[in-house]
């Protein structure tokens, strides 16, 4: 497949071709500027050759001198092409199939069998017809949909508000649109929908904990208005991020190490240093677990269940705040990253072969 395109007001050609490499076959994209040079980029790579010919060209980093933006107009611009020449085909299908119709109408007596063809070459040609309206992001909400439901399960789907449920589509919708250029989805930025999955665990765990917590200090004490436990300031509508609640509910837990978390990729041996056990070093007195422990134990929701029974809620919690922390930074959040949040989250199974159930699932499932 070629394909034409412009970018800042130049012309470029692009194809991709299969290459084999050490007995695999990889996929590269080559795009071609009007002076003959030629950019290669492999499947998944963050370099890419420039040059007039292979043995003289240059390695540059596609995140610099707009290679990637470069890249992406190419992937959309091969993407058009094979939808125009499907639409191509299909109205050439609709061509023939009028004609034999045409054939058959020329006929004083149709029998019924020649009625019949006409029906169904007519029901061929609305068939094709409808399938010349693909839009050139091909996205089924329906499907998604049924997807994330078979993760979280039915009871976590139904409990949970329906600005979650948006959140959640929305977020594996950008994960698909990332994911669907595989030349870079490996470098891909993956913020918003980590900010769409955050959203979820501070509208559904954090916001629901401490507006209980909250009332429950109130009927204590009807003539207080803000508390303060464990350092947290709890007052009517406060604001609270996910990073405090691991501190009330925990003595100690396992989260990400910051060194390895911030790096771009994750190898086998970054993993065994990615976890680190850490202890409670937020001051919390006996009587102020005492209070959290009295709460939880009559709060009648599924969370309650699952903060007291679950040995690992702790670590989940401070886990998906740190990810959520790197929304704030300027670098983007990488594919492994973004795997690590929809695993804590959503779960699921990596190509990999690591399985894990998601947060939601666990809650409601108990």
């Amino acid at each position: 497949m070629k394909a034409e395109f412009y970018y800042s007001q130049r012309r470029y050609e692009c194809s991709v071709i299969e290459l084999c490499i050490n007995q695999e076959h990889v996929k590269e994209l080559r795009i071609r500027n009007h002076e003959g040079e030629i950019l290669a980029v492999q499947q998944g790579k963050k370099t890419a050759l420039r040059g007039k010919s292979r043995a003289t060209s240059q390695e540059v980093d596609i995140l610099k001198n707009n290679y990637y933006n470069l890249i992406k107009a190419a992937v959309i611009a091969l993407d058009l092409e094979e939808k125009q020449k499907l639409i191509k085909d299909k109205d050439e299908q609709i061509r023939l199939l009028n004609a034999e119709i045409a054939i058959f109408k020329e006929k004083a007596i149709l029998s019924e069998s020649e009625r019949d063809e006409i029906v169904q070459l007519r029901d061929q040609i609305k068939t094709l017809s409808d399938q010349q309206n693909i839009s050139l992001f091909s996205y089924d909400e329906q499907q998604v949909q049924s997807k994330l439901i078979k993760r979280l399960g039915d009871l976590a789907w139904q409990n949970i508000e329906t600005s979650s449920r948006n959140d959640l589509l929305n977020a594996y919708k950008h994960k698909y649109l990332v994911e669907s250029d595989i030349f870079t989805e490996n470098f891909s930025d993956y913020k918003p929908s980590c900010l769409y999955i955050a959203s979820v665990i501070e509208r559904e765990i954090v916001h629901t904990f401490f507006k209980s917590f909250y009332n429950f200090l109130s009927r204590l004490n009807p003539t207080q208005r803000d508390f303060m436990v464990a350092g947290v300031t709890l007052k009517n509508r406060g604001k609270y991020t996910i990073g405090s609640l691991p501190y009330l509910i925990g003595r100690e837990w396992d989260t990400f190490s910051d060194e390895v978390l911030n790096q771009e990729y994750l190898s086998s041996e970054d993993r065994e240093r990615l976890y680190y056990h850490k202890v409670n070093d937020q001051k919390i007195s006996t009587g102020d677990r005492q209070l959290v422990n009295q709460f939880l134990e009559k709060w009648e929701h599924p969370l309650s269940r699952w903060l007291l029974g679950n040995q690992k809620a702790a670590s989940k919690i401070d886990q998906i705040a740190k990810l959520r922390n790197l929304t704030a930074h300027p670098m983007p959040i990488y594919k492994w990253q973004f795997t690590e949040l929809w695993l804590l989250v959503i779960g699921g199974k990596t190509k990999g072969g690591r399985s894990q159930k998601g947060l939601l699932k666990e809650v409601y499932e108990l």
